[in-house]
């Protein structure tokens, strides 16, 4: 058992939840654009033959590509599947709108955060792509203005990202889009600016993983519908987390359909505790070590008027976990279920 001088047991607690609070807590401390849009010196926009303005990708080592250590040996194997990634937002302390594409600490934050907490559940089964883009501010959210256009250069990088890979590094494969917040976002605006446009591309996806936004509202069934059970293709996934009995107003009459991301239908049946196979959580050396896969059968997830709500029972410090989440369980869309996603992924991808 470790022990600890002093018994500072907050202090320990505030090391173990290092992920979570560099996910939600560094826009507390957040630096803010002041400026309009107009006055910011345009940023260079990423060369996407260049392999290091890829994040991840399939000719080079990444962090995409490690497994949670208690789950290295896992017998999910699939291949000819591409996974197309993009990541949510994470530029929180910067005084521009975008960030800039050699922002070294910005995608080190990336890289041990998102491609070790979300992309990874897709490796072994699948070849990831995802670009590094000029990515919008937190801020960008809250101004109707300068955020808009902000993040019509994000979205620039995401068409431009995509195109590329379709022509110099698609070679037949499945086509699987994933993405979460601001990266669902651009992912949507993908479908509506270029993919509905453009059917025959469009018929080349397979499934597409919209988390952390309610998604359903912004597409036209008759070009893609969401996924009904575990094993559909052609459709996508959406889910956002909150706690259990949460609403928001503007949703409810609204028959927004949800993913439950344990059952993997869209019906308002609660999952039971005993289908989840448990949460991923980072060791307390989060940059040198890597993740583990524990708590399962703790969760219970039920679709509600556009959100996901979730129960969870109790298990060691979440209730220092649920303080700092604030009651928000946005940062853990892919946390929360990471092992029901993957066991699913390789099932449903299995079909054909």
């Amino acid at each position: 058992m470790l022990k600890y001088k002093n018994n500072n047991l907050v202090n320990v607690k505030k090391i173990l939840l290092l992920p979570v609070l560099l996910f939600l807590l560094a826009s507390c401390n957040t630096t803010i654009p002041i400026h309009s849009f107009e006055e910011e010196i345009p940023k260079a926009s990423p060369d996407y033959y260049n392999i290091n303005h890829w994040i991840a990708h399939p000719d080079k080592f990444d962090n995409s590509e490690i497994l949670p250590e208690n789950v290295e040996n896992d017998t999910f194997k699939l291949d000819s599947i591409d996974v197309f990634f993009v990541y949510p937002t994470l530029y929180f302390d910067g005084l521009e709108w975008n960030s800039e594409i050699e922002n070294k600490k910005l995608n080190k934050k990336i890289e041990n955060l998102v491609l070790k907490n979300q992309a990874n559940v897709f490796t072994g089964m699948a070849d990831i792509y995802s670009p590094i883009y000029r990515q919008m501010h937190i801020h960008g959210y809250k101004d109707n203005t300068n955020g808009v256009k902000a993040f019509d250069v994000a979205y620039q990088d995401i068409e431009k990202a995509f195109k590329h890979y379709l022509k110099n590094f698609y070679k037949g494969n499945r086509i699987v889009l994933a993405g979460h917040s601001q990266g669902t976002h651009l992912l949507q605006k993908l479908f509506t600016d270029y993919l509905f446009k453009n059917d025959s591309i469009l018929q080349k996806i397979e499934l597409s993983y919209l988390v952390g936004d309610v998604s359903a509202m912004s597409f036209t069934p008759n070009k893609i519908s969401m996924c009904e059970d575990p094993t559909d293709l052609n459709c996508y996934l959406s889910w956002n987390s909150h706690p259990y009995g949460k609403e928001i107003t503007a949703f409810k009459d609204q028959n927004i359909p949800v993913t439950n991301p344990i059952t993997f239908r869209n019906n308002k049946d609660a999952s039971l505790y005993n289908m989840h196979k448990g949460i991923l959580i980072s060791s307390f050396k989060f940059l040198l070590r890597k993740s583990k896969l524990k708590h399962p059968k703790v969760l219970s997830a039920k679709a509600n008027n556009g959100l996901l709500w979730i129960e969870l029972e109790s298990f060691p410090l979440w209730k220092v976990y649920k303080k700092l989440l604030n009651n928000n369980y946005h940062a853990l869309d892919y946390n929360f279920y990471w092992m029901n996603i993957r066991e699913n992924f390789y099932q449903r991808m299995s079909k054909k």
